[in-house]
């Protein structure tokens, strides 16, 4: 089965109804957006969307006039999830204000936003974006207010994976989703500059101890003062580093065992047993794990590979 997709085009809408259903496809894609459409060139309408779903991401290639638009708080209340949303421009520009800042976005870079911030945008022409949506908690360096834009080979790094995957979408089967998501939170995270971990400047230390943990998640052992250890600073200094990014060792071990934990579900489904996948994740036994995966994610380990199975069409006599 590919990537799962969804489709978006004005062919065969309306007139009369063109604009509001517009506004619907963005918002149903891009998170809610209150949408003006620009002025037309007469040229006829130049509005598509293709919705891709890679793994607990979303990558949405969009093609458009010109148009303008804001997420406010009537928008922010629609929202049910903590996002990030990251806009690479492939042709044409797109202006972005919030707060106090103004960036314009141009090919070969990448701009950075929280779908629980203020952010106002305008179009200015015709336009063709990519728009890669992922859960914020899976960067957590960029889960702080305000827009940024970053650039280099990390970003044209990871333009090519996104590109390589729209291209093969209909090749590839949606049991890659994930491992294709993962890659492109690593090499989201490895654009980033250096100073871009909020709250304290000694952004190395915190390189290291994030490396560290995410290699040894598995490792039931793996405590606050091993992963010390491994950026070169007392206890004290290490809860210092978290208290900064609001957060404490222990809540950032159990998210990413958690989210290690849901990726190996969603993507294996029956063909691994909840306990496996507990202890594999670093967790000591299967009934903790269950409770916090439950409180996590709403459902069970083992609801969530069922659902894995029947996404996918494998058969449950494995389970």
């Amino acid at each position: 089965m590919a990537l799962q997709a969804v489709s978006w085009s004005p062919a065969g809408v309306p007139a009369v109804d063109r604009v509001d259903a517009w506004r619907e496809a963005i918002s149903a894609t891009h998170l809610p957006w209150a949408l003006r459409p620009g002025q037309s060139d007469g040229r006829g309408p130049t509005e598509s969307l293709v919705d891709y779903r890679v793994g607990d991401l979303a990558l949405v290639d969009c093609r458009c006039g010109p148009c303008a638009g804001h997420r406010g708080r009537a928008e922010q209340a629609r929202t049910d999830t903590d996002t990030l949303g990251i806009l690479f421009v492939r042709d044409g520009e797109e202006l972005i204000e919030a707060g106090d800042e103004r960036v314009i976005v141009r090919p070969g870079s990448a701009l950075v936003w929280r779908s629980s911030e203020a952010v106002r945008f305008v179009v200015p022409g015709p336009l063709h974006k990519w728009t890669l949506l992922l859960p914020a908690m899976r960067v957590p360096a960029l889960a702080r207010p305000g827009v940024r834009l970053i650039e280099g080979s990390g970003v044209r790094l990871l333009i090519g994976l996104l590109g390589t995957t729209l291209e093969s979408a209909s090749t590839l089967d949606d049991a890659m989703g994930l491992p294709i998501a993962d890659a492109a939170v690593d090499l989201l995270t490895g654009a980033l500059p250096v100073d871009a971990v909020p709250g304290n400047p000694t952004a190395a230390t915190w390189v290291r101890v994030s490396a560290y943990v995410r290699q040894h998640l598995s490792d039931p052992e793996l405590s606050p003062a091993r992963m010390a250890a491994a950026g070169f600073v007392s206890l004290r200094s290490l809860y210092a580093l978290f208290a900064a990014r609001d957060d404490t060792p222990a809540r950032y071990v159990r998210r990413l065992r958690l989210a290690a934990a849901r990726r190996t579900l969603e993507r294996a489904g029956t063909r691994v047993t909840v306990a496996e996948v507990a202890h594999g994740c670093g967790f000591r036994d299967q009934a903790t794990f269950g409770r916090a995966f439950r409180a996590a994610y709403g459902c069970t380990p083992d609801e969530a590979r069922r659902a894995a199975n029947t996404r996918t069409g494998r058969s449950p006599s494995q389970s």
